[in-house]
Order: structure tokens, then C-alpha cells, then sequence
């Protein structure tokens, strides 16, 4: 017999700015285990440059309990790549005032992170 997953989602918002949003999320994941997360998202134009912010998760089994993330502070960063075109100089402009906010705003997720140790 074939295991169905039920999956959901929710999310709450920690704190945000014009480019990227901080979030909490939980929702059901395998084997129907609850589980609680953090998670940044890119907006528009971060995602127009390839811009994320990515937290580094402890690791978690999906074996009914109820789970909540923990993180590394210290595996918070700014993660870029290149887009499929090439970029006016407004573009480059553009391109280096995300980087900069990006790193502001994973400086505030590490502060948060840190004041929050529950996660």
C-alpha cells in the first residue's frame, strides 16, 4: 500500500524590507510530523539578480514527533548567481544595492537567530 503524504504550509512574517522577507513557516511534512521553520524569501528584484539569502538547518527526522529547525548562525549568507542576459550599467547599479542590502539583512537574521535561541 502506498503512503500518502498530507503536506501543508503556513507562514507568519518576522520582518521584511523592499527586497527580502523574513519568515517563520510550519506546516505537516512526512510521515504526518509537524514541523516549525525559518525561511528568507527574495522578492521581485532580488530574484531578478539571482539574489538569496539561505539559513543552514540542523538536521531533522520526519518520524511523527513534532519538529522544530534549529540553525547556525553562523551558516546564514548571501548566496548570487548570474541571470541569462547581459546587464545595462542601471542593471549593475541595481545588482550591487541588493548585495549590499542582502548583507545587511542576513546581519539582522543572525541577530534575530542569536535573540531567539529557540531556533
Amino acid at each position: 500500500m502506498k503512503k500518502v503524504i498530507r503536506a501543508s504550509r503556513t507562514s507568519d512574517v518576522i520582518f521584511s524590507d523592499e527586497y527580502f522577507t523574513f519568515m517563520k513557516e510550519s506546516g505537516i511534512g512526512r510521515n504526518d510530523t509537524p514541523w516549525e521553520g525559518l525561511k528568507v524569501k527574495s522578492g521581485p528584484l532580488a530574484e531578478k539578480h539571482v539574489i538569496e539569502i539561505r539559513l543552514d538547518r540542523k538536521p531533522a527526522k520526519f518520524e511523527g514527533d513534532p519538529i522544530k529547525y534549529g540553525y547556525y548562525p553562523e551558516g546564514t549568507y548571501v548566496a548570487h548567481g548570474m541571470r541569462s542576459q547581459i546587464d545595462t550599467l542601471d542593471d549593475t547599479r541595481e545588482l550591487a544595492d541588493i548585495l549590499y542590502d542582502a548583507v545587511d539583512f542576513a546581519e539582522r537574521v543572525v541577530a534575530w537567530i542569536d535573540q531567539n535561541p529557540d531556533y
